[in-house]
């Protein structure tokens, strides 16, 4: 009883220690975000190059960072894990014009979460790139072993100098998905796919072991065409020809560092050391570091005298984010919900300064429903007789496609997913794993009707024929609207559509978009279709403040969630795991969307 009583003492002793330390790691992070987001105004030096630390995800829409990025941004040295594109295209065009800013400097890998830093973004971000580098200013690029997203970006640089110890590997894209078909089967989950268009293929990994051939044709041209495009501008900032690099990867695609040199794709091969060195020449050295005097974007971006660089007109172009998969509701981190852009566009509705609407969409679509809700929120604005143009991130496809059709123009990026204009829904049935688990259901219900929701048991042909109808009559609606609002006969919309993805130069080609461009153009075009010269650019979400973070985490208790158990901390991994589960709101159960994974 003793040893008993002594056990039980020393796991109490243990918990009460290990809640004190979680509790006072709990302070000292919140003592540093505090102390990180209240030193003084950053001041830029005299001479100074500006870094860019791609360890990043660049979203197209305003961060709303949340407790986590607080701290990973705390413990970053000022480097931010997420940037918003626009921040970043016009804190580089500020620089360039800012003559205490001497050079360039890029470094680190990028991160794409969820469609973040896509192959249209870094299109945006090149050609701010571009512009910098007219100014006589130096671009460096120093890594060690670049993906190809993060090549691409830095293959633009007048000196792209890599490790020693590096590598470069140029192996082309590739999309493998997990096909659940069988699995679903053995586990005795039935599921009956209801669906229009042959290339509507979002609901083929529930249903098959691998692609169907026109699933795979459609994927096929699309990589084929988005890898054309990224050689292209490989080759172009390289001044390599077409080709000479298509030849040269197709005999190898993996290179050292002397290999990329010798064959033209970097400038030099150099340790940290050695590009210090050079960058030491292009600013000046810092006597504290013995570094090359430095800013980084992040803090760049947040001084004072950028900031005040802003245009005080009291016209407003105002750019609204669908950004992630389309579901009912609110919006979060990686969602795009449909309560919350009506009321964010009902507002700029209401407001006389907002003279024009872009809408940037970063999205694989979604729920049905949800796009509808979206589209008519569009349409009440534009009977106020202003304009809404779309500006097109890396993808705009199905639900996307949808929500961005009423636009007055819709500019997309050559590497922009969209198109994919079909519809489907699935259909649960869980007779065989209840069976299994000794599970039963009993049904009551008020008449005789069918019921092609039930998951208790396989649908039969009138049910199914019912959601068929269903997914047909909305199918229709869709084509009807892009024909509408693009001036296009039904049937034509109809050849290009049944779930067809297209690239934005192929949409351009087919009349689903007008012209190819990015977020800048699209604002130009929204001002100009209003007939405004000067205005203010408004972002919508505005983009979360470090203290309105702090706020919303004192708010919920941190003490609270510092002390979690174990098992607690597991629930909650859980629970956002099952946040997933919003994607499959649709209240009818019909989606217009396709994987986001792949791209």
């Amino acid at each position: 009883m003793k040893s008993f009583f002594k056990n039980v003492l020393q796991h109490v002793v243990a918990q009460v220690i290990v809640g004190i330390l979680l509790m006072g790691f709990a302070f000292v992070m919140v003592v540093s975000i505090i102390a990180t987001i209240s030193m003084p105004e950053t001041t830029v030096p005299k001479s100074a190059v500006l870094v860019f630390n791609l360890n990043t995800s660049i979203t197209d829409s305003p961060s709303q960072s949340d407790a986590q990025d607080l701290i990973a941004d705390a413990l970053s040295d000022g480097n931010s894990s997420k940037l918003y594109l626009h921040k970043v295209v016009s804190t580089l065009r500020t620089a360039a014009k800012d003559k205490r800013i001497k050079g360039l400097l890029f470094k680190g890998n990028l991160r794409n979460v969820d469609g973040s830093s896509s192959y249209a973004a870094i299109r945006e971000i090149l050609t701010a790139v571009e512009e910098f580098k007219k100014t006589g200013k130096p671009v460096h690029a120093h890594v060690m072993s670049p993906d190809l997203r993060t090549y691409c970006l830095l293959s633009s640089a007048n000196r792209l100098a890599m490790n020693p110890f590096g590598d470069l590997t140029l192996n082309g894209l590739s999309a493998e998905i997990p096909f659940y078909g069988t699995a679903l089967k053995k586990l005795g989950v039935g599921i009956q796919p209801v669906r229009t268009g042959k290339y509507k293929s979002a609901i083929e990994p529930y249903t098959n072991e691998s692609f169907s051939e026109e699933a795979r044709t459609q994927m096929q041209d699309l990589f084929d065409h988005r890898w054309k495009s990224i050689l292209g501008q490989i080759s172009n900032a390289r001044e390599i020809e077409e080709s000479q690099l298509f030849g040269l990867l197709e005999e190898k695609f993996h290179f050292s560092p002397e290999e990329a040199l010798n064959a033209g794709l970097i400038d030099d091969v150099a340790t940290t050391q050695e590009v210090v060195k050079k960058l030491i020449k292009v600013s000046s050295k810092d006597s504290d570091t013995g570094s090359f005097t430095q800013i980084n974007l992040s803090e760049y971006a947040e001084s004072h005298e950028v900031k005040e660089s802003a245009n005080s007109s009291a016209d407003v172009v105002a750019v609204l984010y669908v950004e992630g998969v389309i579901v009912d509701g609110e919006s979060m981190q990686g969602y795009s919900g449909s309560s919350t852009f009506r009321r964010q566009i009902a507002k700029l509705r209401e407001r006389d300064d907002v003279k024009a609407v872009v809408l940037r969409v970063n999205s694989p679509g979604g729920s049905a429903s949800a796009s509808e809700v979206i589209r008519q929120s569009i349409l009440d604005f534009q009977s106020t007789n202003r304009p809404l143009v779309v500006s097109m991130g890396g993808m705009a496809a199905s639900g996307g496609y949808w929500v961005s059709a009423p636009a007055q123009r819709i500019i997309a990026q050559p590497d922009t997913v969209t198109g994919s204009i079909g519809v489907y829904g699935m259909l649960i049935d869980l007779a065989s794993l209840s069976g299994k688990l000794g599970l039963t259901f009993d049904t009551i219900s008020s008449g005789e009707h069918i019921n092609p929701y039930a998951v208790s048991r396989p649908k039969n042909d009138d049910e199914i024929e019912f959601v068929q109808e269903i997914v047909d009559e909305i199918y229709e609606d869709f084509l009807t609207n892009v024909a509408a609002h693009r001036g296009m006969e039904r049937d034509a919309v109809h050849e290009i559509a049944q779930g067809r993805v297209w690239t934005g130069n192929q949409a351009l080609e087919k009349g689903l978009v007008d012209e190819i461009g990015g977020l800048e153009e699209s604002v130009e075009t929204a001002a100009d279709l209003a007939g405004i010269g000067d205005f203010q650019l408004e972002h919508h979400p505005e983009e979360k403040t470090s203290l309105e973070v702090i706020a919303e985490m004192l708010g919920e208790d941190l003490a609270h969630q510092r002390k979690q158990s174990l098992i607690e901390a597991q629930i909650h991994a859980m629970q956002k795991e099952l946040k997933k589960l919003r994607e499959w709101n649709d209240p009818r159960n019909i989606y217009a969307r396709l994987p986001y994974s792949i791209f």
